[in-house]
């Protein structure tokens, strides 16, 4: 309920009215004097002080008292009046409490840009050497920041030696910084080796987290450096002959160069040739993967050479490009320190002389037991007639105990050359056959335009008739072919056919058996394997008619799966070392309905596996399993 507020009006207190005064009555006798009741000087006392306190109070600036019968009481909504001065005071508090937080200046608000994070070191780098690179992290505010973890990624092929400030895995690539304070600046120095292929390009990177005193999230800065691999600590170079003439030797050299120190301890030279080109030999001798290695460390020389000796074979390539590679290995990474080529211009000569081997003239796959079927095809096509000339036909082949892979004992020659046997090392042994005029007839004169061929078969050895397993070194066999003959002044030339490589791989053997009783089979695959070890190997095939088939629990090796809606077998096995020569899968499978047309019950089996010696995919179908009805 509103309060009634009284309202006053003032006037001088000298002009209040004088108190009315009535005529004396006559006769009357004296006015009788009146009593009075006698008050206390303290009552008094109190009545003078209050009356000095309320004119106080209503007096106003003019001294003037208000007159207290013109009192006038006025209606006011007070309540909703204080109520609207509170909002509007309060609302004002607010509008300048957020104008001095964006206004005034405040040493606590945080700057991410205040945040500096930096990566300083050489860019441009020698492959191999130690190099010392330094990540600075400052914070310039007044605000610390908690939890600082500094991470740093190193480029491909760097190796971490030591910092000044000890990291917190064994990675060396983190390290719990916990606060930096206000307005602070650290760092932390990186000593470590960078390997790298020449001009290759490469990134530092680090990464600061943290969290502002005043902030609840993480946040996080990064930096980047590219750095790159500008020279290398050794040099290649390759010189060989400018010009040859196809099937005469060749010589060519391979020479490495120390320019710089460094901590690379292992060498790799690779040599690389165009395939119309075949090494007779080479010094030192390459080895089975056809490099050179060298140890700078156990070597007090400063350059190295390598030799080459080949031929260039009959083609229609005008040039040859001789080259190498030279690299160095860390945590299994090849990295080039200097590649180089030699280019001979190439002259064709009037012989034409080509090998062939189970009917391809470059390289091919085979296996333990496979025939070689090898042709030699001579074409005259000089000027003149060729007189007494001579054709050798030269295979290297695997050896162990100084017994070839290939089966020189069941040859088929009808001409029946002259056959050699060399042993090159203790993996490889090499076989010459040679033909003159008296083996061959036609070889006596080859008149111009004209031709002569021989037809040869030679098997390679099975495992019943040689130990695959005793075989350590390659599994390559390389063959080429030589014409010998004099010209016109007797003077001797020697010309080479193509060169073909066959790759050995496994002696991998499928087989499907069949038992049936009634319109219930017993099958069985089994795989075979006696050279080399085999991984991710898989075999597969569709079952055709209305039947259940039911597969063994456990798989006697690897995994077995029936997809009913394709009706397919899958067998699946990661690996078959070479200590396992046998595996078998036995499957039932039992006709629910008799078709009279079906002939087959299951259709040729896919398989597929990879030899890990030679590295090659083996891919073959096996047989069926047929009906008898």
């Amino acid at each position: 309920m509103a309060l009634e507020i009284p309202s006053f009006s003032s006037k001088p207190l000298t002009e209040t009215d004088a108190p009315e005064t009535k005529p004396k009555r006559k006769g009357a006798s004296s006015p009788r004097k009146k009593r009075e009741p006698k008050k206390s000087e303290e009552g008094s006392n109190k009545q003078t002080k209050l009356s000095r306190q309320l004119t106080q109070i209503y007096q106003d600036n003019e001294g003037h008292l208000p007159d207290m019968r013109k009192i006038k009481i006025k209606k006011n909504h007070s309540g909703f009046k204080t109520f609207f001065v509170v909002v509007f005071i309060g609302g004002l508090l607010a509008a300048v409490a957020w104008a001095g937080l964006f206004l005034m200046p405040n040493s606590k608000k945080f700057a991410e840009g205040q945040i500096n994070l930096s990566i300083a070191g050489p860019e441009n780098i020698i492959s191999g050497t130690a190099t010392t690179y330094t990540i600075s992290y400052e914070n310039n505010q007044s605000l610390a920041l908690k939890k600082a973890t500094l991470n740093v990624q190193y480029p491909q092929g760097f190796i971490f030696l030591s910092s000044d400030v000890d990291s917190n895995n064994s990675g060396h690539t983190e390290w719990q910084l916990d606060e930096i304070g206000a307005h602070k600046k650290r760092e932390i120095k990186i000593t470590g080796l960078t390997y790298g292929s020449l001009n290759q390009t490469k990134s530092w990177r680090a990464f600061l987290t943290y969290k502002p005193e005043n902030f609840g999230s993480e946040l996080q800065k990064a930096s980047f450096l590219n750095v790159t691999v500008a020279k290398s600590p050794y040099s290649l170079g390759v010189s060989g002959s400018n010009k040859a003439i196809t099937g005469n030797t060749a010589e060519y050299s391979f020479t490495v160069k120390k320019e710089e120190a460094s901590e690379i301890t292992k060498l790799e030279l690779k040599p690389s040739w165009p395939q119309n080109f075949y090494i007779t030999s080479s010094s030192p001798a390459l080895s089975k993967d056809s490099k050179w290695t060298i140890e700078p460390n156990k070597d007090s020389s400063s350059d190295w050479t390598f030799k080459i000796t080949g031929k260039f074979s009959s083609s229609t390539a005008n040039s040859g490009d001789i080259s190498g590679v030279l690299s160095t290995i860390n945590n299994k990474n090849t990295f080039t320190l200097a590649d180089a080529k030699a280019t001979t211009e190439l002259t064709q000569n009037d012989l034409d002389l080509n090998l062939a081997i189970n009917g391809s003239l470059t390289n091919f796959s085979s296996q333990p037991g496979d025939n070689l079927n090898i042709t030699l095809s001579l074409k005259n096509q000089s000027a003149n007639d060729l007189k007494n000339v001579s054709l050798k036909l030269i295979l290297e082949a695997p050896s162990a105990k100084r017994l070839s892979l290939l089966d020189w004992g069941k040859i088929s020659d009808k001409f029946d050359g002259d056959i050699r046997g060399i042993q090159i090392n203790d993996d490889v042994r090499s076989g010459e056959i040679t033909w003159g005029k008296a083996k061959v007839a036609d070889l006596a004169k080859i008149n111009k335009n004209q031709e002569v061929g021989l037809d040869i078969q030679l098997p390679i050895k099975n495992d019943s008739s040689f130990d695959l397993s005793a075989l350590k070194g390659s599994s390559q066999i390389k063959a080429v072919a030589e014409v010998s003959f004099k010209d016109a002044d007797n003077v001797s030339h020697t010309y080479s056919s193509n060169q073909i490589i066959i790759t050995v791989n496994s002696d991998l053997k499928f087989e499907a058996r069949d038992s049936a009783s009634g319109e219930k089979h017993q099958i069985s695959w089994v795989l075979t394997n006696n050279f080399h070890p085999l991984k991710n190997i898989s075999l597969s095939a569709d079952v055709y008619g209305d039947a259940k088939v039911e597969l063994p629990t456990p798989t006697p090796a690897g995994e077995v799966t029936f997809d009913s809606s394709n009706k397919k077998i899958t067998w699946t096995i990661a690996e078959m070392p070479q200590s396992v020569d046998t595996l078998a899968l036995p499957i039932t499978i039992t006709l629910n309905k008799v078709n009279p047309t079906q002939q087959l019950l299951i259709s040729k089996v896919h398989i597929q596996a990879e030899d890990t010696v030679t590295g090659e995919k083996l891919d073959f179908m096996g047989e069926e399993v047929g009906l008898n009805q």
